[in-house]
């Protein structure tokens, strides 16, 4: 297997993926496929726009 230039990189698995398109397509939150998959919240939504998978967009409620 290639080593990358960054150490901590950990390269995404074909099952990975897979998990992650099964999940997006299922409208789990950035935050949730992350935590299922053991990667950073960044790591799912470079992944998912290199891609162009489409995640659930999330927002904030406004305090009162």
């Amino acid at each position: 297997m290639d080593q990358s230039r960054y150490p901590l990189v950990r390269r995404w698995t074909p099952e990975e993926h897979a998990r992650l398109l099964e999940l997006a397509a299922a409208g789990s939150r950035p935050d949730e496929i992350a935590r299922a998959l053991g990667r950073t919240e960044a790591a799912v939504r470079g992944r998912a726009h290199l891609h162009n998978i489409p995640l659930r967009m999330v927002t904030q409620k406004r305090r009162s």
